[in-house]
């Protein structure tokens, strides 16, 4: 055997011994990377393409009636897709403007009246786009984790009652006589009860704190005597009693029970997200706040983002007002995009424009054209504000074109 046969061989034996390459399933779809989305090859979003074909199978449409409704699909998606330099700022300030116009007069209109709830309208609009720090009217709905616990509403309403926030003022009426160094306390047990308060574990954490055992006058009347001690002393015990926390979480005012699809959900005034999600019986993936500086602060930006969205959409849509997603979420971007929630306020967004005649548009027009000056800023003419302020074009839409003409 020749030394050419002999390697042809031994090449032909190691091909045999590899292992077949498995044979790749072929895609029913090709999919591009257009912007950071996942398109189809027609153009169509992925989440579309799934949502068609689950929808088709469902209501068993055929083959001819499947590409009549796809061609439907796919025309509609290229109207409402956004073109190349089109003022989307503009629009989505126009678009969320004038129904916010429409929203001050209902509200007004309204003043007063039960049509109204409370934190709803053109108030709650204006706290979630200024990115206050606080809601006015904070609110939670908690969803709990055991399947038997949701379905029972009076175990429910148990664990309700024991999230509110109870001080010793709430459930004690104080009578003072300084002069003679007493304090007379007498236990309201209405309260008592109708907030579910252990009255022995009131009394010891009462002693504890102004380290004295309480005389027992009445059935629920302690009293407690301080000898020798001085009045200003003595005033801020009693103080600092009345504001002692009995029992439950910080900040959680008043609960309801209420049912939601076949559960029973606890309903708050006042919130608190971080020590309720903390809790083992509360399902923390369900459970959510209005205050949406809370929700940044325990969850994150991106979940402040969506926050934002959410409410804002909620709030136009209980008032029957109907507008684009996208524009709302462009807003969100905008308040959000460094990490932090920012208001459409002199404070806020504006006063980290790099244009100094952008800041000077929205208030305070003086002050910021003289700290630009002082500093030597540059102004380069690249954002809207700025060229509507100096008269040209604006560097959108047909604006962003510069066409020579020959002779």
């Amino acid at each position: 055997m020749t030394e050419k046969k002999k390697a042809g061989k031994e090449k032909k034996l190691a091909a045999e011994k590899k292992p077949k390459a498995a044979k790749e399933p072929q895609q029913e779809i090709q999919r591009v990377y257009v912007t950071g989305d996942l398109f189809d090859s027609d153009g169509l979003p992925e989440k579309v393409l799934r949502d068609f074909y689950e929808s088709s199978e469902e209501l068993k449409l055929k083959e001819a009636e499947k590409k009549k409704l796809l061609e439907r699909i796919t025309q509609h998606f290229e109207n409402i897709v956004v073109e190349p330099g089109e003022a989307v700022g503009i629009v989505a300030a126009q678009s969320l403007g004038e129904p916010g116009t429409q929203l001050t007069l209902r509200t007004k209109h309204y003043a007063g009246s039960a049509e109204v709830s409370v934190g709803s309208g053109i108030q709650r609009v204006e706290e979630i786009v200024d990115g206050r720090s606080k809601a006015k009217y904070p609110t939670m709905t908690i969803h709990l984790l055991d399947k038997e616990t949701r379905k029972s509403q009076e175990k429910v309403e148990k664990f309700a009652k024991s999230l509110i926030d109870v001080r010793v003022s709430d459930v004690v009426s104080f009578r003072e006589e300084l002069m003679k160094g007493r304090v007379t306390l007498e236990l309201n047990r209405d309260e008592i009860h109708l907030r579910n308060v252990d009255s022995e574990d009131l009394i010891q954490k009462m002693e504890k704190h102004l380290k004295k055992a309480a005389k027992r006058k009445e059935k629920n009347v302690l009293e407690f005597t301080f000898k020798n001690e001085p009045l200003l002393k003595i005033r801020r015990a009693i103080n600092k009693l009345r504001n002692l926390r009995i029992q439950g979480i910080r900040g959680i005012e008043k609960v309801i029970v209420a049912k939601e699809h076949e559960e029973y959900v606890v309903k708050t005034r006042g919130t608190n997200l971080k020590a309720i999600i903390a809790m083992p019986e509360v399902d923390g993936a369900r459970t959510k706040t209005n205050d949406i500086k809370e929700i940044t602060t325990v969850l994150g930006i991106e979940a402040g983002r969506i926050a934002i969205v959410n409410e804002l959409s909620g709030v136009l849509r209980e008032n029957g007002i109907a507008i684009d997603i996208r524009h709302i979420m462009l807003l969100a971007d905008l308040m959000t995009w460094d990490g932090e929630v920012r208001g459409i306020v002199r404070t806020g967004i504006t006063r980290g424009k790099s244009s100094p005649f952008a800041r000077a548009a929205f208030e305070e027009t003086v002050k910021h054209l003289l700290d630009a000056s002082f500093k030597g800023e540059v102004e380069g003419l690249e954002g809207v504000v700025e060229n509507i302020i100096v008269g040209q074009p604006i560097k959108v839409g047909t604006g962003r074109v510069t066409l020579v003409m020959k002779k």
